[in-house]
């Protein structure tokens, strides 16, 4: 790669602030659910299941960065399915209607965002709606000042949750040390549909595949450290699950639905509101990550302004969340998940195509260039897809 596309006036990142962004578009409330389903099925076969993920997400992410890298744009991956996907007769009409659908997943997932930040905040005293209104100009500020200003915040953000965790993990050991660790109300019983369940929540923690064009703009003029970042960021979120099921479930007999109340009820006020800043942190992280991206695709698209861009990735978000439309947040969350597995599928023949045409890789060894990976990447997503919707009663 050329050094040239690492002056870009989005900024030169650090290796730091590159991992970064892909864990701050991971990090998210799903982090929060992976406790209770770990008590359903025991640490052995919960961390077994947990590792999977990790590896099997990062297959298709090294996949998206090695063919972004190899275009030397950094562009957006619809921009990229359009290039080696969507060709030939109906190829803009398939570009434009995928653009669409995007943009339908990416505005409401960005209002869920809003929206929860809104509640936590609510809950925490500041009245509706200006905790919305409070969480979206943190949120959405960050990211009209470019990829530089990105991937400082994400850094700082990720930086913040670690010394919230380092408490956490003090007072924890305190208050271990003087009542020992929780005994497990009911003993775990693994099954089939509820280890794939846990496997299909712990792929959902782990899709960042939206941010790895940044963190490979970024690191453009060091294409040798982005397979790294890109692991590095995955494995972010991974010893974010590890440490925050360790701890719940240590602390609590029945861990609850949502770590951070079975936190509060084991170690008093102070962990609420350490759990309360963590979730408004990961909630933070996830949406400038994900607006940044959405912005980019709109940019790239519609040939726009990035203020312009910027404006139409954000505001519709805001409105959502005030409008209260909880039903259909909720709706096209889940259809975000189904989103992820669509995005899977098609970046696998993406990576073939880009694979023929390219005599060198650009990022990575010639080993992923073997079929068995691209059918192991599918198979891995489908199954994400059918834990996302199996019953775990």
């Amino acid at each position: 790669m050329s050094g040239k596309s690492g002056t870009r006036s989005d900024g030169r990142l650090g290796f730091f602030e590159a991992a970064s962004i892909i864990a701050g578009c991971g990090i998210g409330g799903g982090v929060l659910a992976l406790p209770w389903l770990v008590s359903l099925n025991g640490i052995l076969p919960s961390l077994a299941v947990l590792s999977a993920a990790y590896l099997l997400s990062l297959l298709l992410h090294l996949m998206i960065a090695e063919v972004s890298a190899g275009e030397e744009s950094g562009k957006q991956i619809v921009e990229l399915f359009r290039k080696y996907l969507f060709t030939g007769r109906g190829g803009a009409m398939l570009t434009w209607s995928f653009f669409g659908v995007m943009g339908i997943v990416f505005i409401a997932n960005l209002a869920a965002y809003v929206a929860g930040g809104g509640e936590v905040l609510a809950s925490s005293g500041v009245s509706a709606p200006w905790g919305s209104l409070l969480f979206y100009a943190a949120a959405a500020s960050v990211t009209i000042f470019g990829l530089k200003a990105l991937g400082s915040a994400e850094k700082w953000a990720v930086i913040g949750m670690g010394i919230l965790f380092a408490g956490l993990v003090i007072v924890s050991m305190i208050s271990l040390a003087s009542a020992g660790p929780a005994t497990p109300a009911n003993p775990p019983s693994p099954g089939f549909s509820r280890l794939l369940a846990l496997y299909g929540m712990g792929m959902f923690c782990f899709a960042a595949y939206f941010s790895v064009p940044q963190a490979v703009r970024g690191l453009a003029d060091r294409p040798r450290l982005i397979p790294t970042a890109v692991a590095t960021g995955l494995g972010i979120n991974f010893a974010v699950m590890l440490v925050v099921t360790s701890l719940s479930l240590l602390l609590c007999p029945e861990p609850t639905a949502i770590a951070t109340i079975g936190w509060s009820k084991a170690l008093g006020p102070a962990a609420e509101v350490a759990g309360t800043l963590f979730v408004i942190l990961a909630m933070l992280t996830s949406y400038w990550s994900l607006s940044f991206a959405f912005a980019d695709i709109i940019r790239e698209r519609l040939g726009i302004s990035r203020f312009a861009s910027w404006l139409i990735a954000t505001l519709p978000t805001l409105a959502i969340a005030f409008a209260g439309a909880g039903g259909f947040i909720k709706f096209m969350r889940t259809a975000g998940g189904g989103t992820a597995v669509f995005v899977a599928v098609l970046a696998v023949p993406m990576y073939k195509k880009y694979r023929r045409s390219r005599e060198e890789t650009a990022i990575l060894g010639p080993f992923l260039s073997s079929p068995h990976w691209g059918w192991i990447v599918v198979i891995a997503y489908l199954m994400m897809a059918a834990g996302s919707m199996v019953s775990i009663g």
